[in-house]
Order: C-alpha cells, then sequence, then structure tokens
C-alpha cells in the first residue's frame, strides 16, 4: 500500500524491476561490419555489447537518419568548422556525449573525461559506469 491515497502500489514498484541482460550483435570497429562466426553473425552481452551501443551512438549524427529516434545519436558534428577555445569545445563535447549516452538505463554515470586536439582531429576518453562494471572508452573524431 502506498502512502499516497490516488497511488496504486504496483505502481511505485515498476522502477525496481530490474533490467534483462544487454545484448547486442558483435560488431568489428576497426573494418565498421558486424563480426562473423562460422559464417554468422552472433551475440555478445553485458559491457561487450554496451560498447558497441556507446560507438554507435557518439559515430551517428542526432537528428540525421529516420530510423533513429531523436534521443540516439549526439550533436558533436555541429562543432565542425567552428573556431573556438579549446576549453569552449571540449565542454561542448562533452555535454554531448553526456546527453547521448545517459540516455541507455544500462549506463549509470560517465566520468573522468580527458580531450586532445590535433588539428582538426579530436580524442576523448571517459570512464562509462554501467549496471555491470567500468568501461574505459575512447572515441576519435577526425574532422572536428
Amino acid at each position: 500500500m502506498s502512502i499516497f491515497p490516488f497511488m496504486d502500489a504496483d505502481v511505485t514498484n515498476t522502477a525496481s524491476k530490474e533490467l534483462e541482460i544487454y545484448k547486442e550483435y558483435a560488431y568489428d570497429f576497426e573494418n565498421n561490419c558486424l563480426k562473423l562466426r562460422n559464417g554468422t553473425t552472433y551475440l555478445v552481452e553485458k559491457n561487450e555489447a554496451l560498447k558497441i551501443w556507446i560507438y554507435k551512438a557518439l559515430i551517428t549524427e542526432r537528428f540525421r537518419y529516420l530510423a533513429y529516434t531523436s534521443g540516439f545519436g549526439n550533436e558533436a558534428h555541429t562543432l565542425i568548422g567552428r573556431s573556438m577555445n579549446s576549453e569552449i569545445t571540449f565542454s561542448e563535447l562533452r555535454r554531448f556525449i553526456v546527453e547521448s549516452l545517459m540516455v541507455n538505463p544500462y549506463i549509470e554515470e560517465l566520468e573522468n573525461f580527458t580531450f586532445e586536439k590535433s588539428g582538426s582531429a579530436l580524442k576523448a576518453n571517459f570512464d562509462c559506469n554501467t549496471v555491470y562494471g567500468t568501461i574505459e572508452f575512447e572515441m576519435k573524431w577526425d574532422e572536428v
């Protein structure tokens, strides 16, 4: 029974339901394609699967593709060609990363961001704390 007379107790307990084990098709990041085992695709689980989701969310331009919802992807491409102070660029990139990844209920926190800029390339390193543990993630954008 809820302490609020207008709320059903079952409604208040829906947030505490456990998430299913996260699964995704294995992905070859270097060749930008699905991995094959004996000629067929296969699934990976937990943090290995989340690495794939994070990578896809960070390389996909938000609002560009009709196949994705408006909550998927990021806006790092808007930094291309802008002449901004590096601190402002890094701040904006951090915001874009956090906004794009924190929509995933398996991701709990993003921390320890470091950024490097080399010419038009930009690299971000950060820790992604998930329900399964911590992932150290590195992402490069070549045209920022």
